[in-house]
């Protein structure tokens, strides 16, 4: 079998898997069964069970990869709809942003370096909490591994989908913005696609504050690398 049949049986694949979780998802309306986590824990099974190899699976993986820019531009679009709702909360929403990328960095420095883990990792993780795209050129840049990163970004992403609503809900976060805002500056694209759920307007904002972190992290975790080591 060819390398193209190869990657189109992957993306069919992968494609095929999301949407039956999607589907699966919303019949059932738990935070848990996330579709992104759903489908990455079915496609490793899969993959694992038919001892299938990642760089076989990236033949098509490869393509949903390449998409990952376009989507996070697309964001704009509603961004730019509700532009007059972000202006009018404009100080909060900096506030909001401001707070949220330092106190990730500095608890991420202190735990880390508190138990033990050497530069490598601090410098790894300290973009976990931006869009991948953004995280792993960091993470390259001042001397984090890039692959490592894009799983901490992962794992932030998907534990402030699924705890994220629960934590909003007790702590009373009803407003649009609060809720956009926790959804974007926590967990990126994945909490952003959550935050969708809610309204379009909440999604908007989320994606707002997914943007504006990574731009205020591209500028903030370099200056804390070189100011802390």
């Amino acid at each position: 079998m060819n390398t193209i049949s190869i990657g189109v049986g992957m993306f069919l694949l992968t494609v095929g898997v999301f949407f039956a979780a999607k589907k699966f998802a919303v019949k059932y309306k738990n935070p848990i069964l996330n579709p992104t986590l759903t489908t990455t824990i079915i496609i490793i099974i899969i993959l694992v069970s038919l001892n299938i190899p990642y760089e076989t699976y990236m033949d098509g993986g490869k393509w949903l990869h390449e998409l990952l820019g376009p989507t996070v531009v697309a964001l704009a679009f509603p961004l730019y709809k509700y532009k007059e709702l972000l202006l009018k909360y404009f100080q909060p929403v900096l506030v909001s942003i401001f707070l949220a990328v330092t106190l990730n960095l500095i608890t991420v420095y202190i735990i880390l370096n508190l138990l033990g883990y050497t530069k490598e990792m601090i410098f790894t993780a300290l973009p976990k909490s931006i869009t991948t795209a953004v995280a792993v050129q960091i993470a390259g840049q001042i001397g984090g591994i890039p692959s490592l990163t894009a799983v901490f970004v992962m794992i932030a992403g998907f534990t402030g989908a699924i705890i994220g609503p629960y934590l909003l809900k007790i702590f009373k976060f009803d407003h649009t913005i609060a809720r956009g805002m926790a959804f974007g500056n926590a967990s990126h694209a994945i909490g952003t696609a959550k935050a969708f759920e809610d309204n379009l307007e909440t999604g908007s904002i989320s994606s707002a504050g997914m943007i504006l972190s990574a731009i205020l992290s591209s500028f903030l975790i370099p200056f804390l690398v070189w100011i802390l080591f």
